[in-house]
């Protein structure tokens, strides 16, 4: 039974299990959102929760994220057709250090958290730092937990074993859930950090399972000179400076938005986390997806193949998630309303967060291109040039953040975030060009213009919709979605376009498990 669920999966089942499970987890996910939201609103106390990732996250993407996202996958799968043993060796010795290097420095961070947070959260609130510091040290163990479950995850997608990796963020976040459905009474914000420590045991626990029904077993190995080993550190520097730059402007919003008007932070994370649905759904799951055929053509030397790959997941991801920002951009307010209204989620609250995600909704399509864009780099084992155009956008977000973000509110944190994510797929794919065989050109401009056309037609349908429907509740909300779907959907098949089929697919693979 568990060799049935848990076993390879080709590519095409591969991309519809993650967009499914990604569908799934965010919709777990923004259920999550609303329990927290409905419990504990956009206030002082929810902004402590969100500023409590800063530490643990910074710990896991400082040490461990960098190698297994760039680096670590393109050298094991290379070793694995090679030599399977020495790939195992590979994967030993960056669990095992990696492991025991988090655990050291997260012990240490618990240790002196309580100069850590005044030095990094610079408040007049004793109460808010004396939360962030108790919620950081209930959180730091699930950077340890994550760095074990991301480097299991990386293997197994070597293995093209899909099945936990795309169950485990469902887990984790019904690890949340459970938190603050159970615990709220007893320990209020502390029990959504509780439930992120329940989450991370799910994740973590799920992969482990899975992991035993491939030809991997791990053994403990710190084997640092192997020259495989080495060539990993150095590939994944470039990666761990661009997720430093990343967690440094995840700060700077943080540190802003503390000083702006309260519940700032909650609501620029409530607005994030819905913009990053269909991020996730289609850009992470598709790039993803995709990422282990990408690393096989490169060791296959086929370019023509790589570039079809490419050029066909740009495609796909564009054809989902031009209509999705334009979508979330004309039901801002409604989408806030019906995900998080209600309880302590007042009504400043959705105003606050609707503005912020009106904005955000403009870097969907933008920030899921980085995914496929920045992997087809990876596949050539090339970390440098995607961190360098990585740095540079990150650089424009947080000088908006800091200089104009103050000026004239929260939903300045949004509008950067789009700038600069637009920005860094204009560079990301000029620098690309060059390693593309026979792009399709006239193909990709034919496929964004009825892609847009599709879209077009779709907002003239809600925007007709919002004006005969005079009130705002939760059936007017879903059948303006369902309504701008349908009308998507259909335009793009009545002007043929190729993409449409990734619906049919993903919908037969759904029938048929």
């Amino acid at each position: 039974m568990h060799k049935k669920i848990f076993k390879p999966i080709k590519m095409g089942g591969a991309t519809a299990l993650l967009a499914v499970t990604s569908l799934i987890s965010y919709a777990i996910g923004l259920g999550r959102d609303k329990v927290i939201a409905f419990n504990f609103g956009a206030t002082t106390a929810t902004d402590a929760y969100n500023a409590s990732f800063i530490i643990p996250d910074m710990l896991f993407n400082l040490f461990i994220a960098g190698a297994l996202a760039a680096a670590f996958l393109p050298v094991f799968s290379e070793h694995l057709v090679k030599d399977k043993e020495k790939a195992h060796q590979i994967a030993n010795t960056i669990l095992t250090g990696g492991t025991l290097l988090i655990t050291i420095i997260a012990i240490l961070a618990f240790i002196f958290m309580e100069h850590l947070v005044p030095f990094i959260f610079l408040s007049d609130d004793p109460e808010l730092q004396k939360s962030i510091i108790n919620m950081t040290r209930l959180m730091l163990p699930s950077a340890i937990l994550f760095a074990i479950s991301n480097t299991l995850g990386n293997i197994l997608m070597s293995y093209k074993h899909f099945m936990a990796y795309s169950l485990s963020p469902i887990l984790y976040n019904l690890g949340i859930i459970l938190g603050v459905i159970f615990l709220n009474e007893s320990f209020g914000i502390y029990s959504a950090a509780i439930g992120v420590l329940i989450g991370a045991i799910l994740h973590a626990t799920v992969r482990v399972i899975d992991t035993i029904f491939t030809g991997y077993k791990y053994k403990p190995e710190l084997k640092l000179k192997d020259p495989a080993f080495k060539k990993i550190v150095k590939l994944m520097i470039p990666k761990t400076i661009s997720l430093i730059a990343w967690q440094i402007n995840l700060y700077i919003f943080t540190f802003v938005g503390l000083k702006l008007s309260e519940g700032s932070v909650a609501a620029f994370n409530f607005a994030r986390n819905i913009q990053s649905f269909p991020v996730s759904l289609f850009g992470i799951a598709f790039a993803t997806a995709v990422f282990p055929y990408l690393t096989t053509t490169i060791s296959e030397n086929d370019k023509e193949k790589y570039t079809e790959h490419t050029q066909k997941t740009i495609q796909r991801i564009l054809f989902f998630t031009i209509p999705a920002m334009v979508g979330i951009m004309l039901l801002s307010k409604p989408l806030v309303q019906l995900i998080l209204g209600g309880g302590e989620f007042d009504e400043n609250a959705i105003n606050l967060t609707a503005s912020i995600l009106f904005f955000f909704a403009i870097s969907i399509p933008f920030e899921s291109l980085v995914h496929i864009l920045a992997r087809a780099f990876y596949a050539k084992q090339n970390t440098l040039t995607p961190m360098i155009i990585n740095l540079s956008a990150m650089t424009v977000i947080s000088l908006i953040t800091l200089y104009v973000a103050p000026q004239y509110g929260a939903k300045w944190f949004s509008i950067g975030f789009s700038i600069g994510f637009a920005f860094q797929v204009f560079i990301l794919a000029i620098a690309l060009k060059k390693e593309l065989h026979k792009f399709k050109t006239s193909i990709f401009i034919t496929s964004i213009g009825k892609i847009l056309v599709s879209s077009l037609i779709m907002a003239i349908a809600i925007l007709m919709l919002q004006n005969s429907l005079h009130s705002t509740n939760i059936i007017t909300t879903l059948v303006q979605i369902t309504a701008g779907a349908t009308v998507f959907l259909i335009t793009a098949a009545a002007l043929k376009l190729e993409e449409i089929s990734s619906v049919q697919y993903i919908i037969q693979r759904c029938l048929k498990k």
